[in-house]
C-alpha cells in the first residue's frame, strides 16, 4: 500500500503512524536519517543524511484535500488565529518542541554523536520544529538557537532543553498543512498519551 501510495518504501520507515477509517495508511513515521525518495538520495552528501521529517503524510486522497486548504489561503488564516491568540501561540511552540525532542531522542546514540559534528545537521534533526519550521523566530527578537538550547551529550542522556524567552512569542508561521496533519494524527492514534500539547493547526 505504502509503495502504490509513494511510488517506493522509505528505507527509513519506523511504523505506519496513522490510517484512515480504510485502514490505509494517513502518516508513517521515519527514522531521521537516509530518508526520502531516490532523487533526493542522489543529491544526499555522507552516508548518513538528516531527514527531519518525523511524521510523513502518505495519502494521496486526503492529501490532495489539504492541498486544496492550501490554495484557498488557509496557511494565512491559521496563521493569523495563533498570533491573535497568545495562549494558543504557547502551545503552538510547545508543540514544535516537543516534536524536535521526540525526533531527537528516537535517534541512536552515535547517531546524535554524528550529528552534533555538524551545527547544520545538529540544528535540521535536534532544533527544528515541524517541516523544518525555526519556531524560535515566532520571537521578536528571533532567540538564538545557541543561547537558548542546552546541550547534554553523555552516553545516557542526549536531550535538548529550550527555555522559554522572557518576551514571549509575537508572530507564528506556518510552513506545510500536510505535515502537521500528519503530525496530529499521529499524536492522537499513538498507543501512548503524547507529552507535549496536541498539534492545533492539524487538530483544526
Amino acid at each position: 500500500m505504502i509503495i502504490d501510495q509513494l511510488g517506493y518504501l522509505p528505507t527509513n520507515l519506523v511504523a505506519v503512524s496513522a490510517r484512515r477509517g480504510t485502514g490505509s495508511p494517513l502518516a508513517l513515521m521515519t527514522y531521521s536519517l537516509n530518508g526520502g525518495g531516490a532523487r533526493r538520495k542522489r543529491k544526499a552528501v555522507g552516508e548518513l543524511t538528516p531527514f527531519p521529517t518525523l511524521y510523513w503524510f502518505c495519502c494521496p486522497v486526503v492529501g490532495k484535500a489539504i492541498s486544496e486548504l492550501e490554495r484557498d489561503g488557509f496557511v494565512g488564516i491559521l496563521e493569523s488565529r495563533l498570533s491573535e491568540n497568545s495562549a494558543l501561540l504557547d502551545d503552538f511552540i510547545e508543540c514544535h518542541r516537543g516534536y524536535a525532542r521526540e525526533r531527537w531522542n528516537l535517534l541512536l546514540p552515535e547517531h546524535q554523536d554524528y550529528l552534533l559534528q555538524s551545527e547544520r545537521m545538529t540544528g535540521m534533526v535536534r532544533d527544528s520544529g515541524i517541516a523544518g519550521t525555526n519556531y524560535q523566530s515566532f520571537y521578536n527578537p528571533p532567540l538564538e538557537a545557541s543561547a537558548t538550547t542546552t546541550i547534554i551529550t553523555t552516553q545516557s542522556t542526549r536531550n535538548s532543553d529550550v527555555e522559554s524567552s522572557p518576551t514571549g512569542p509575537n508572530k507564528a508561521s506556518i510552513k506545510c498543512l500536510h505535515a502537521h496533519y500528519a503530525h496530529y494524527r499521529s499524536q492522537i492514534e499513538r498507543p501512548v498519551e503524547c507529552d507535549y500539547p496536541l498539534n492545533i493547526i492539524g487538530l483544526w
